[in-house]
């Protein structure tokens, strides 16, 4: 009889054990939850905030390529320089670019516009004529 009781007792904590176990399970998981909501609405409104990280990139890309494009200009002077041994002029330099097909349209008089991306750039931007 004793051990009939003793078995009833261990059966009873064993079930209070296990209910407290799967509530705070159910908590912590809905507690999960909530954080990752919280961390996800942060994240996206940094994406899509005025400042954003995609206009950086966007904004960071396009002066690489129009950095890209002065540095293509520039070695083309240099291989001129190299050839004739004299520093190319300003009239040396708009026959570069526009044998080379580096503008769009016709060329201005101190700057002009790039055929990919359509960027202005100066011609004091450019080193390496006089």
């Amino acid at each position: 009889m004793k051990n009939k009781k003793i078995t009833r007792n261990l059966i009873k904590t064993e079930r209070k054990t296990f209910k407290n176990e799967n509530g705070i399970t159910l908590i912590a998981l809905v507690i999960t939850i909530i954080v990752l909501l919280i961390i996800a609405g942060v994240t996206l409104d940094s994406i899509n905030s005025k400042d954003s990280i995609t206009k950086e990139t966007k904004e960071t890309k396009a002066k690489a390529e129009r950095e890209s494009i002065i540095e293509k200009i520039e070695a083309d002077l240099l291989t001129e320089k190299t050839k004739t041994g004299n520093t190319p002029s300003k009239e040396d330099l708009k026959e570069i670019i526009q044998k080379k097909e580096y503008n769009e349209g016709t060329l201005g008089e101190n700057d002009f516009v790039t055929k990919d991306g359509g960027y202005t750039i100066s011609y004091d931007e450019i080193i390496g004529w006089k």
